[in-house]
Formats: C-alpha cells, sequence, structure tokens
C-alpha cells in the first residue's frame, strides 16, 4: 500500500499516503463494517423474532450473541494485535490478518443463514466476531505504520466514511433480499469478500524484517505488557474516551430495529433501519472529511472530540423524549454527524499517544478493547434497562456516556 522506500518501521512515517493507498484501504473496512452492522441491525433481528416465542426472549437472544461476540472480539483482537507486531510477512505485518480475517467473517456470515437454534445462532456469531476482530485489529494498526501524524485525522476521516456507507449498502442490500435469511446472509458475505479483493490484491506496506522481529514473549510477559500502557496517563485517558463515546454510539444504535418496531411503532421496521442508517451514513460522511482536515491544518483534536461527544448525547435526547419517525430521522443526522467527527479526529488522537512504535498493534488492540466492550455492556444494560424501565431512559444514558466521554480527553497533555 505504501512505497518500501519509505523510513524504518519504528520510525514516523514521513511520505504522504495517496488514492492508491487509501482506496483499498477504506473499501476492505467498509465490508467489514458493513457486513457486522446489517447482520446486528437487521438479519440478526430478524432471526431471533424468528426462532423465539416472545419479545423478552427476542431481545435476550440478541443480547447473548451481540455480547459473548464481543467477549471473543476482545480476546482476538489483543492477540491479532501482538502477533501482527510480529509478522513477517512480504506484504506487511498486518496484511495476512486483515485478508485471514476477512475471509473467516465471510464464513461466519454465510454459516449464520443455516443456524435454526438459538445456541447456534450465538455460535455462528461468535465466529463472524473472530473475523471481524482480526481484520478491523490489524487494518487500524496499519495507520501509524504507513501515514504521517499531520495526515492522520484526513485518512481517519475515511475510516468514519467507511463505518458510515459500508453499513448502508450492506443494510440496503440485506433489505432489498427481506424474505428470505439464507439469501440475506449469503449476499451480505458476499459483498464483505468483494469489497476486499483491492485490498488483498493491492496491498503492500513496509515489511518487518525477519532480522528486527521482536523476541517471543511468555504468557506473563504479554500480560504485563497489556496493562503497561495504562501506566502512560495519556493513554490511559485516550482509552477512557474511546470507551465512553463508542458505548453512547452502541446504546444509540443497538436496538434501534426493536425501538421502530415496539416504541415507535412504525409498520415496516426494516425500512426504517435503511432510511435512517441512510441519514446516519450521509450525516457522518459530510461531517468526518472537513472535521479530519480541520484538525490536521490546526493539530487541535480534544475540541472536536468534545464536539462529537455533545452531538451524539444530542440524539440521545430526541430520540428519548419525542418517538416518532421525523423525530428518529432528524436524532440520525446528529448521531451521525457526531460520530463523523469523533471517528475522524478520535482515531489521529490515537496514535498520538502510542507509547511505543514497536507494540503498535498490540496497544491499537487495548485501545480496540475500548471498542468492544461497551458492546458488551450495551447488550447486558440495553437488554435490562428497556425491560425494566423502557427506551426514554436508554437513551438518556447515550446523552450521560456522550458526556463522560468529553470529560475524559480533556487531561491529556500530548495533544491539543
Amino acid at each position: 500500500m505504501t512505497d518500501t522506500s519509505q523510513p524504518p518501521l519504528w520510525s514516523d512515517p514521513t511520505a504522504p499516503v495517496g488514492r492508491r493507498w487509501l482506496t483499498p484501504w477504506t473499501l476492505v473496512m467498509m465490508g467489514m463494517f458493513g457486513a457486522y452492522y446489517a447482520v446486528a441491525q437487521i438479519v440478526l433481528p430478524e432471526q431471533a423474532e424468528q426462532i423465539t416465542d416472545s419479545d423478552s426472549a427476542k431481545v435476550a437472544l440478541t443480547a447473548w450473541a451481540t455480547g459473548l461476540a464481543a467477549v471473543v472480539t476482545f480476546v482476538v483482537t489483543i492477540t491479532v494485535g501482538v502477533v501482527s507486531d510480529r509478522t513477517t510477512h512480504r506484504r506487511g505485518r498486518r496484511y495476512p490478518w486483515v485478508v485471514g480475517g476477512v475471509m473467516v467473517m465471510a464464513l461466519g456470515t454465510m454459516a449464520q443463514g443455516w443456524a435454526d437454534e438459538p445456541w447456534l445462532v450465538v455460535a455462528c456469531w461468535s465466529v463472524v466476531a473472530v473475523g471481524y476482530a482480526s481484520g478491523g485489529s490489524a487494518i487500524l494498526a496499519i495507520v501509524p505504520d504507513d501515514v504521517p501524524v499531520n495526515q492522520r485525522a484526513y485518512v481517519s476521516a475515511f475510516y468514519a466514511m467507511a463505518m458510515c456507507l459500508g453499513p448502508l449498502l450492506l443494510i440496503a442490500a440485506a433489505v432489498a433480499v427481506a424474505g428470505d435469511l439464507r439469501v440475506q446472509y449469503g449476499v451480505v458475505a458476499a459483498l464483505c469478500l468483494l469489497m476486499a479483493l483491492p485490498f488483498a490484491l493491492r496491498a503492500k506496506s513496509v515489511r518487518l524484517p525477519v532480522s528486527e522481529r521482536p523476541e517471543p514473549q511468555r504468557l506473563g510477559q504479554v500480560l504485563r505488557s497489556l496493562v503497561a500502557p495504562l501506566r502512560h496517563a495519556d493513554f490511559t485517558w485516550a482509552w477512557l474516551g474511546r470507551f465512553g463515546i463508542q458505548l453512547s454510539n452502541a446504546l444509540a444504535q443497538m436496538y434501534l430495529f426493536f425501538y421502530l418496531k415496539d416504541y415507535v411503532e412504525v409498520d415496516d421496521p426494516d425500512t426504517a433501519v435503511l432510511i435512517l442508517t441512510v441519514l446516519y451514513a450521509v450525516s457522518g460522511t459530510l461531517a468526518a472529511i472537513p472535521a479530519g482536515r480541520l484538525s490536521d491544518r490546526t493539530m487541535r483534536r480534544k475540541r472536536m472530540v468534545v464536539i462529537s461527544s455533545v452531538l451524539q448525547g444530542a440524539a440521545g435526547l430526541i430520540l428519548a423524549f419525542i418517538p416518532n419517525m421525523p423525530a428518529a430521522a432528524v436524532g440520525a443526522i446528529v448521531l451521525g454527524a457526531g460520530y463523523g467527527v469523533y471517528a475522524a479526529v478520535d482515531q489521529a488522537l490515537i496514535t498520538q499517544v502510542l507509547p511505543d512504535a514497536h507494540d503498535r498493534g498490540k496497544d491499537l488492540g487495548i485501545i480496540g478493547v475500548a471498542n468492544i466492550l461497551p458492546y458488551v455492556l450495551a447488550a447486558a444494560l440495553g437488554g435490562v434497562v428497556i425491560n425494566l424501565w423502557g427506551y426514554p431512559t436508554l437513551y438518556v444514558l447515550v446523552l450521560v456516556t456522550g458526556l463522560l466521554a468529553a470529560a475524559a480527553v480533556q487531561p491529556i497533555r500530548a495533544v491539543r
């Protein structure tokens, strides 16, 4: 993906990346994010409804599937981070973990179409999570390997675009073939593979020479190394900020299908989710690129994270207290703008607080835990809150967690 004549792997890159780097990198993420969220927001809830016999059972199955998958993702994200830091593949140390992850993810998605028991749904979704965690962990670790510091927010804006447009495209595809779960899962898996092809065929990053590969570590050393970055205050605050904003976003989106069906009482929740996803994606994409460019030009990251957190919180209030489709549309636009700004800027901020260039993959894997744990918590917490207090309380929590995320990034010193 980048010229192998650039500086050594342990130095910050200086050569800017261009379209030949950005296009395959963005497309593979669009496929992974799109497949994961199309299933999580549309196909999995439909499957849960078909194989359970009550509202509480379908919410419980969704929570179990999402929660266990998040635990699997937690383990795989860190493992792949540690191992990819030591991978000497000729096309870059992250390459095999991205390509292999996409393949596992697609196979798990196709298998899920044949799952007709709750335990099979949970098992297959966990396989999908293995691939998603492997590919997602490795693809983000490429950024500090290949991208100069003053271009990282711009590049991360394409991450935000992938997060917005990928789910839109694949949710649209899933809705277009609605009616047969196996066809829906098959289409999603095929598109995930197709969008990864440019990366699989063209990607090339800086190779880790065998002579520079870090020594293998014993289990105790690995476990201690997982805690070591948290001794750096900036890294810890960045982790907490990521956790808060992801929890806010997870609470806003995880039970959206059921919110629209059971609380707003729309006639066609599939189409309603698609409409809101379109608005979210367009809003997020339009916000991400300018936010990334502005952040790179001024090198001010924290202020933009605060803006994104407040926007997500405002979206939560709209969904909590105005339960109709027009208000949900406004909420989706505000939520998308907030997440677009966040994803563009916070990813760049994270790469600037990594303690050691030798362990970028591992350290970003630890940051990745802050992407995963919120979905474990949101799956469990959301199900409990909905069943005990209802949807308004769930969406008030979107505001609370968003504001906590904004507060968490303020003590960071290395980034303005």
